[in-house]
């Protein structure tokens, strides 16, 4: 053999060695190199992003499980063009925290408001927002005039039920938010599960005791509510909803009194302060204002000491929430008179009693009446844990 043959073999053979070993590699680059991701996988995680963008807003409390979501979006967006198979397990595991997600934060009260209210949705167009003093529905309605109301509770047989038929009235429109405020040492989970299980788009729920010795009962409570609704407003960052806020009306509605929802048309005509008649309130038909035909202003008032400058129950005026974001702001006095609540509190605003507005076809159509649900047990006080077994 010529010595430039000899080697011949020897280079065949590691030729022969290596091709292999090249395509093992280049298969391995190939296999590792990112290939254009399957569309369907693509449409999926940009509907789940959707779902969880969607989910992160849909109340004021945020579960841990949120976080774990957003936590797997990203490890999948690291992932989605390098391999399928992982891409598509991991999409599973994703869909399937989305649902419990839905089920743990989407709590069966928000479903009842949105099953329950759908009038709301067919006459009005609502606006999502990312403010906290909207809870627990994240939406309002542009150009509906927003009223605060505040409502004094406390523990007593007919608590549940009162608070029950208020509510229903009060959801029944948008732009409400309702503040309740409890004459106890803390917030009851009682109040708080009425609060959840009602339809109510908006509320807050807060407590303050009652001082001992006072004679007049709720004005602790008004007060606290005035102050939750200067925390709203003054702590509003959306633009848009805090001047709906600044022009807000502000009634107090007590839980042991009935309300038809057209009070709240009522109560967006109001200017400065506006009153209607109160049906039931003692021992007369209705308390109410006497309109003079020619002027269209009120000429006085028939009601239980109407020499008093301002002869008004406290279901029968709303005023404009100005007067409450004033320094320093209307507030009821928690040491006036029997009977004088109303009067002391409405002499700070300096509307003449004559300067009050006239609403509901001139103090004609009664929306509120004084009410006492009277639960009978045979003559004895009903037992301190009533509601022990049920939740009555």
């Amino acid at each position: 053999m010529r010595p430039s043959l000899r080697y011949v073999p020897a280079l065949l053979l590691v030729i022969l060695c290596m091709v292999p070993l090249y395509l093992l590699w280049q298969f391995s680059r190939v296999k590792d190199e990112p290939r254009p991701t399957d569309p369907v996988i693509m449409t999926q995680l940009a509907n789940l992003r959707v779902m969880l963008e969607g989910t992160k807003y849909a109340n004021s409390g945020q579960s841990q499980r949120l976080l774990q979501l957003e936590h797997l979006m990203a490890q999948l967006g690291d992932t989605v063009s390098t391999k399928e198979t992982a891409v598509a397990t991991r999409l599973s595991h994703l869909e399937e925290l989305y649902r419990l997600l839905a089920d743990s934060t989407t709590t069966p009260a928000m479903r009842r408001r949105a099953d329950r209210n759908p009038h709301l949705a067919a006459h009005h167009t609502f606006r999502e927002s990312r403010s906290p003093s909207l809870s627990p529905s994240t939406q309002w309605v542009p150009g509906l005039r927003w009223v605060f109301t505040v409502t004094p509770t406390y523990r007593r047989v007919t608590q549940k039920l009162d608070l029950t038929r208020l509510f229903n009235t009060f959801a029944l429109s948008a732009n409400v938010h309702m503040i309740v405020v409890e004459d106890s040492m803390n917030n009851t989970a009682k109040v708080e599960r009425v609060l959840n299980e009602s339809t109510l788009l908006h509320w807050s729920h807060r407590h303050v005791r009652t001082t001992a010795g006072l004679k007049v009962k709720g004005s602790e409570q008004r007060n606290e509510g005035i102050r939750t609704i200067r925390e709203i407003v003054f702590n509003e960052t959306d633009s848009e909803l805090r001047k709906a806020y600044e022009d807000a009306v502000v009634y107090f509605a007590d839980d042991d009194n009935a309300y038809d929802v057209r009070i709240l048309d009522e109560l967006r005509k109001v200017r400065n302060i506006g009153t209607w008649p109160v049906a039931l309130s003692g021992q007369r038909i209705t308390e109410r204002c006497e309109v003079d035909p020619t002027t269209g202003k009120i000429k006085g008032y028939k009601a239980w000491a109407s020499q008093r400058p301002y002869p008004i129950d406290t279901a029968g005026f709303g005023m404009h929430v100005r007067f409450l974001l004033h320094e320093p702001p209307v507030m009821f006095n928690p040491h006036s008179k029997m009977c004088h609540l109303e009067t002391d509190f409405l002499k700070q605003t300096n509307v003449s009693r004559y300067d009050v507005e006239p609403l509901a076809d001139n103090c004609t159509k009664v929306y509120t009446w004084h009410v006492s649900t009277s639960i009978k047990w045979g003559g004895k006080k009903a037992p301190p844990n009533f509601d022990e077994e049920f939740d009555v």
